[in-house]
């Protein structure tokens, strides 16, 4: 197991991402804290531009592969299809039934490369916000350390406080 990261205070990690002087160095910077923590080897980050989702930043320079991106996409599709519902108990059985259909997070390119997807989303206002999507590359297809969700948090507020995503707030279905 990997030593832990120091990870700076989530109001402090606000604070850094919300001083950078633009769009892009904020998502690199971002998409950089995220790596860290995770151990990931590299990594994009997308976010949403109009109605399409657009890689904003990458490791190195790095260029996703069109296969790549198509998963992204379909990934990000996916995710606002079934957007959370927090508002409903559910029975054991339909947990279960949810696991079983639930997709795994790691994902293999035909070069047999894996890389582990990260939603980044938020509660915010009167519902559930969508802010963007990284895909890490793992080592050797070993799953990523977590993020705490504090920090998620401190990331999706800067990149919606400083312009950089229209918040898009869905609200939670009813019961």
């Amino acid at each position: 197991m990997a030593d832990p990261v120091a990870l700076p205070p989530p109001r402090k990690l606000y604070t850094q991402l919300r001083e950078c002087t633009s769009t892009l160095s904020r998502a690199q910077a971002a998409l950089e804290f995220i790596r860290t923590c995770t151990t990931s080897e590299g990594g994009f980050l997308f976010l949403p531009r109009s109605s399409e989702l657009t890689l904003i930043a990458s490791s190195n320079g790095a260029q996703p592969s069109p296969e790549l991106l198509l998963e992204a996409k379909r990934t990000w599709d996916r995710e606002l299809d079934r957007q959370p519902d927090d508002n409903k108990t559910l029975e054991l059985s339909s947990i279960e039934a949810l696991r079983a259909a639930q997709e795994n997070a790691v994902w293999r390119n035909q070069d047999d490369e894996t890389y582990e997807r990260r939603l980044l989303s938020i509660y915010r206002a009167t519902g559930w916000t969508p802010v963007g999507l990284v895909m890490l590359r793992t080592r050797d297809g070993k799953s990523l350390q977590p993020i705490r969700q504090v920090h998620i948090e401190a990331v999706c507020n800067a990149l919606l406080d400083s312009g950089d995503v229209q918040e898009r707030s869905i609200p939670p279905r009813s019961v």
